[in-house]
């Protein structure tokens, strides 16, 4: 029965009050942070001076995070560490949940090992890989130099320059893995066998039972799992401070980790919102990038 006064059925505002938990939730700590730091990133904010005390100075915060070569090249490292774990969370969810999908011993024990990483704590990750990959004592080092590698040629790891930032992706990647491979080994799962059943009637190869049935009907799912992915990969804070602190160097200082030392060891507010906007800005362009590519790209 509609409300006369409000206009609104009993059932709407049911829903409405159902929802009101989550939209005070989202207003309190989605929305409200999200305004103050586009607010903030328009003011010469720091540690010293007050919200009352700081001067609106329009773009010169902008324009000082392009002028920043540190800060630069933090977006650049931001850029290739997306695309690194992207690349290897494709590949390896959709061959993981192909495998998966087959019948074997022990595969709903191997389903609950993928689930793991996902829920184990982020800093405990980090201290065992970080004694696993250890240059010197480290045990994947110790059986390379078993295996004959000399110590000169033995992989830094965490601690090289060119290595840490590819190494950190990678175990990123091992970490959010779980969510992929759940998702498309669902996706898998609601194809109806009768297609598979026509494909080995006409002598269909595993390649072409791939190419024709299996990847055009994941299309949907791929794209969902290609955009929660580049998102993900962007949110890296933890797992580099928990594996490098940004380091060797500023070998693994992306983004979030100039943001924090920003924000909070140099304490220039106004810098830092900049360049979360900055950041945000970039991964809603990389989003509409995936969804361009989802229209024209064939795959898609």
């Amino acid at each position: 029965m509609v409300n006369r006064r409000t206009g609104m059925t009993g059932e709407e505002k049911t829903a409405w009050l159902l929802m009101a938990p989550f939209l005070l939730l989202f207003a309190v700590f989605k929305l409200y942070p999200l305004l103050y730091g586009f607010s903030m990133s328009f003011f010469d904010r720091n540690s010293i001076k007050t919200i009352s005390d700081s001067t609106f100075v329009w773009f010169k915060n902008y324009a000082s995070v392009f002028s920043d070569s540190t800060t630069m090249g933090a977006f650049g490292r931001t850029v290739e560490f997306s695309l690194i774990q992207t690349l290897l969370t494709m590949t390896c969810a959709l061959a993981t949940a192909l495998m998966l999908n087959k019948k074997f011993k022990g595969r709903a024990a191997v389903r609950t090992m993928f689930y793991m990483p996902y829920v184990t704590n982020l800093i405990a990750i980090g201290v065992v890989w970080n004694y696993i990959l250890n240059p010197y004592k480290g045990p994947v080092n110790r059986i390379l130099m078993a295996l004959g590698v000399a110590q000169e040629q033995l992989p830094l790891w965490l601690s090289g320059n060119s290595s840490a930032l590819p190494v950190t992706a990678a175990i990123n990647t091992w970490v959010g893995l779980a969510f992929p491979v759940i998702t498309i080994l669902a996706a898998l799962q609601e194809i109806p066998i009768t297609y598979h059943e026509v494909a080995d009637l006409e002598g269909a190869t595993g390649w072409q039972r791939f190419r024709f049935i299996i990847l055009p009907l994941l299309k949907p799912t791929l794209l969902f799992v290609l955009t929660i992915t580049l998102i993900y990969s962007f949110k890296n804070y933890t797992v580099i401070m928990a594996l490098t602190q940004g380091g060797p160097g500023l070998a693994t200082n992306v983004v979030s980790m100039q943001i924090y030392a920003d924000a909070f060891t140099y304490y220039r507010f106004g810098i830092a919102s900049a360049e979360s906007m900055l950041l945000t800005a970039l991964i809603f362009l990389v989003n509409l990038l995936v969804r361009k590519v989802k229209t024209n790209a064939e795959i898609f």
